[in-house]
């Protein structure tokens, strides 16, 4: 069992089943409380006590997905594919001037063939709408 304790205005103690799941509530709690000077300190089985006051100096990894989501890798293919297809939904045609957010779509999933991932070719031009019911399930190519 793993015990952080929040100092704030007042003083509460929570216990969290893992380390992950005491780190990611004492990040998430910080990121807001941090200006105020608030701290969390914590103990565990595995761990020596330890105070956080800075929510950046957590150790806590980020999941894979939003990893991948977020490197320089794919933000800068993303831009090679909206340059190279266009701002316009593959599937039915709509674009930013029909108010609709367009998305970088795997043609064959992420989850199916990782190999894929930062593949050009792989990729076409989706609005929010047709990326999100297309999902993981389809590996529909609209582009031609």
């Amino acid at each position: 069992m793993y015990v952080a304790t929040y100092r704030g205005e007042g003083r509460r103690t929570k216990q969290y089943k893992s380390e992950k799941a005491a780190l990611k509530s004492i990040r998430s709690w910080l990121k807001i409380h941090s200006q105020q000077g608030y701290s969390v300190g914590l103990m565990g089985p595995d761990i020596s006590p330890t105070e956080y006051h800075e929510w950046e100096l957590i150790p806590f990894d980020e999941p894979k997905i939003l990893s991948f989501y977020n490197s320089k890798k794919w933000n800068d293919l993303k831009a090679e594919a909206f340059e190279r297809y266009g701002n316009k939904c593959a599937c039915c045609g709509r674009s930013p001037e029909h108010n609709v957010i367009m998305h970088v779509d795997h043609i064959k999933p992420r989850s199916k063939h990782p190999e894929l991932e930062l593949d050009i070719n792989n990729l076409q031009i989706l609005c929010e709408h047709c990326n999100t019911g297309k999902s993981d399930r389809f590996e529909t190519d609209w582009r031609t």
